[in-house]
């Protein structure tokens, strides 16, 4: 059953990256989805081995994409570099702090 569970999370979560990205505009959909799954990721330190794998690393690691983030700086880069700077420092500082959040309100 972990499996089902497991492979429905995975799939959902990558349904709702897909939509989130192409509703919003790059990098906003991607930053957005990114830094839900940090808080999210938090808020699950306290929960038992099987939440963790399936709301974790199925749900949550569908959900965050490093991939992605990356072709985006890349193309900022090359358009806005500026922006580049402030995408990067969001998806960092932001990610850590919503990760921090999330293990305080755990």
């Amino acid at each position: 059953m972990i499996v089902v569970g497991f492979v429905g999370a995975a799939a959902l979560a990558g349904l709702v990256r897909w939509t989130t990205s192409t509703r919003l505009p790059a990098p906003l959909g991607t930053l957005l989805v990114n830094l839900a799954g940090a808080l999210a990721l938090g808020l699950l330190a306290g929960a038992g081995p099987t939440a963790r794998t399936v709301a974790g690393g199925a749900f949550l690691g569908s959900l965050t994409t490093f991939s992605t983030v990356m072709v985006e700086l890349r193309d900022l880069r090359r358009r806005r570099p500026a922006a580049a700077v402030a995408y990067a420092g969001s998806t960092i500082v932001g990610g850590v702090a919503l990760a921090w959040l999330g293990l305080r309100l755990a």
